[in-house]
């Protein structure tokens, strides 16, 4: 259970992760934590601390040689090699970013062979394999690259479609001449010929017969099947055509549903079939660039190979609060959780948007491997967050902050950001907040918080607030969650949305294989914050832009209400959210 831990002694309002956390399976109790083990070695003997800090953060001297070849992979990955010279008495530690399989490796031999798997953004994906060296000489670090190719059908511009223009399929037709390929899958038996004339005997003598015209000079001919490529070809060098090609096969761009994730079947699609993310899920084709949501929460175990190829890089991430509140000390480029506690929260509702999918790992992400995650670490050791902590983090998500007087620019700016917590008093108003949160919203983000876990008729902030959308909990029957005397979903005036807060399976710690099922308002959030961030993917992926407009919030509103069960009710809001209908190039009330 997360403390009840009231205010600062500055009176500043400080707020919680919105649920306690369950869990159904056995998860390993505890995870060693660097930060953990390295305050336990200033306890140690100053000798022995001395000697650990010469072998450990001894200078860099000279830059160690080491190659990674190839330094490319295509689509599907493979297999690097990675090469160094032996040195005696040294020992050398190989690491990966993002993590892949195996690493990080410690080793005193001069190589080392790694699996990369295949890319399933639809991006390319760069893996930083650093190679640190321990011995005589000191510490030497050296870093190769290696680049995982985009999907083929990934490598599309998401850019709107040039306009035709009148007698632009006359001038196609008189710049082809010839035959065209046919080594790719085709029909058999029939070929599309054009510039061939209405009736001709000598087409008749190849073996060919017309079967219809088409527009623009076009026309079908049928042969006989095995003989597509000799026959057209004998066409054109009769003159009976000037193009021929085979009629191509097609097959569906988008993504494999239901996704290839061993658990998917046994745990989670009943979650999410309350939302039809199956059918929404086939609407989507991968080619556009990647939304990003800020998941603003407790800190994230970013190690998990089956969460880390779907956040944003590096140099992105933050921490805005340290270890303490009373003393924050912000950090850029690392978000480790305090305890385990705090990392199984915000690593799951991470998981919740961004697991990968499709790659034989156990559990699906909403997101479906087209949405980045930000991931904002703003909770303290003690479970504690606060106005100001809460203000930054929305700024720096929009695009950059400044605390204690150092600025921090967001290289990977977020158009949705996730609050999976909520203040300790239901009905309380936090007017600075709110003001940050009527800016962000004003510079086209989109901000989704949970209404809180007392089971109260009245929204936890900043759920309450009007530049957020609100979003309760369901049971698995699709009803208002209530989980026990005193733990349900708020509701009332202003909850919006419902999403699926019952027994949802999330990664609950940071090693393969530690899993649970989590309860609360807390985790129903996030499969809202990725409905939003897919229906931008969406409108991208048809118009070529990712809308940035101020009144951003009340269109998505408007959509999302279209496509929701019902009209509004106190306890459910407008209800769950047809995620099919949302994605649906066809409905007009969404594009």
């Amino acid at each position: 259970m997360f403390p009840n831990v009231g205010t600062k002694g500055t009176g500043e309002p400080v707020v919680q992760p919105a649920e306690r956390e369950f869990s159904d399976r056995a998860v390993h109790p505890w995870v060693p934590h660097l930060a953990r083990f390295g305050w336990k070695i200033c306890g140690w003997s100053a000798s022995l601390l001395g000697l650990l800090m010469l072998e450990a953060c001894g200078s860099v001297s000279s830059p160690l040689a080491y190659s990674a070849v190839p330094s490319s992979l295509p689509a599907d990955g493979g297999t690097v090699s990675l090469s160094w010279p032996v040195e005696r008495g040294t020992r050398f530690t190989l690491s990966s970013d993002p993590p892949l399989p195996g690493l990080p490796l410690q080793t005193e031999g001069g190589g080392a062979t790694v699996r990369v798997g295949g890319n399933l953004s639809p991006n390319p994906t760069t893996y930083r394999l650093t190679l640190e060296a321990f011995g005589p000489g000191g510490r030497r670090v050296s870093t190769q690259t290696v680049e995982v190719a985009a999907p083929a059908s990934a490598q599309r511009k998401c850019a709107s479609k040039p306009s035709a223009q009148a007698g632009s399929a006359q001038r196609l037709g008189a710049e082809l001449q010839g035959v065209g390929g046919f080594e790719a899958p085709h029909v058999p038996g029939r070929l599309i010929v054009w510039g061939a004339p209405a009736q001709s005997q000598a087409a008749s003598r190849l073996g060919v017969q017309r079967v219809r015209s088409l527009e623009g000079g076009w026309a079908v001919y049928q042969v006989r099947p095995g003989t597509e490529a000799p026959t057209a070809q004998a066409l054109v060098a009769a003159g009976q055509a000037r193009y021929v090609q085979p009629e191509y096969l097609y097959e569906p761009a988008g993504l494999a549903v239901p996704p290839h994730n061993p658990d998917y079947g046994l745990s989670q699609a009943a979650v999410f079939q309350q939302m039809n993310w199956e059918t929404g899920w086939t609407r989507l084709e991968p080619g556009c660039p990647a939304p990003v949501v800020a998941v603003l929460d407790g800190g994230f175990y970013t190690g998990r190979a089956d969460l880390a190829p779907n956040l944003v890089s590096r140099e992105a991430w933050l921490d805005v609060v340290g270890p303490d509140l009373s003393a924050p000390t912000p950090l850029q480029g690392r978000v480790d959780p305090a305890n385990n506690l705090l990392g199984g929260h915000g690593t799951g509702m991470a998981g919740v948007i961004a697991a990968v999918t499709g790659d034989g790992s156990p559990l699906a992400g909403a997101g479906y491997n087209l949405v980045k995650v930000l991931p904002i670490k703003v909770f303290d050791a003690q479970s504690r967050t606060g106005t100001l902590q809460l203000a930054q983090a929305l700024e720096y998500a929009a695009g950059g902050t400044t605390i204690a007087g150092v600025p921090y620019r967001n290289p990977s700016p977020a158009q949705v950001v996730n609050l999976s917590l909520a203040s300790l008093q239901a009905g309380l108003n936090d007017p600075y907040l709110e003001s940050v949160l009527q800016r962000v919203t004003a510079s086209g983000v989109v901000v989704v918080a949970s209404s809180g876990n007392a089971g109260a008729a009245t929204l936890s902030y900043p759920a309450s607030s009007p530049y957020v959308i609100a979003v309760g909990a369901t049971d698995a029957g699709g009803n208002r969650a209530q989980w026990g005397s005193g733990f349900g979903s708020n509701y009332g005036a202003g909850l919006e949305f419902v999403a699926p807060g019952t027994a949802v399976p999330v990664f609950n710690g940071g090693l393969a294989g530690q899993y649970g099922n989590s309860y609360g308002t807390s985790v129903a959030a996030p499969f809202i914050s990725a409905t939003i961030a897919l229906y931008l993917y969406q409108n991208a992926y048809l118009s070529g832009t990712l809308p940035t407009a101020s009144s951003l919030l009340e269109g998505v509103r408007r959509r999302l209400i279209s496509a929701a069960q019902h009209s509004w009710q106190p306890e459910t809001g407008y209800g769950l959210v047809d995620v099919a209908k949302v994605l649906d190039p066809a409905n007009p009330a969404c594009y």
